[in-house]
């Protein structure tokens, strides 16, 4: 996977990032409004950590373009490159995962 190789050399911005954020392991708490538990830091591009909340929601099999957006726009990411890293996650990740190879055909880049 070409994106892959490429997209993490080419960010302007290196963060730690959680890498295992879903539901199950955000919690409401009360020194903070949410708490991120479990995390499997590494440092990357920022585009890169939602991917795994968004690979299991409804949202991203109803309208991956505007669920992308969405979450672009709640997280201050740009939206291209957010695509681009959830194209490559959900080709990567539609074998195990069947239900997503709609969504891949949807977000492929245009030839």
């Amino acid at each position: 996977m070409q994106l892959f190789r490429s997209l993490p050399r080419t960010t302007t911005d290196q963060v730690l990032l959680c890498t295992d954020l879903h539901a199950r392991n955000i919690l409401a708490a009360e020194r903070e409004p949410w708490l991120v538990i479990d995390p499997k830091p590494y440092l990357g591009d920022p585009a890169y950590d939602p991917l795994q909340h968004m690979l299991h929601q409804q949202r991203l099999r109803q309208d991956p373009h505007a669920y992308a957006q969405r979450m672009a726009d709640l997280l201050g990411l740009q939206v291209e490159r957010l695509t681009q890293w959830l194209f490559a996650r959900c080709v990567k990740e539609c074998i195990g995962l069947p239900q997503l190879r709609d969504v891949v055909v949807r977000l492929a880049p245009p030839d």
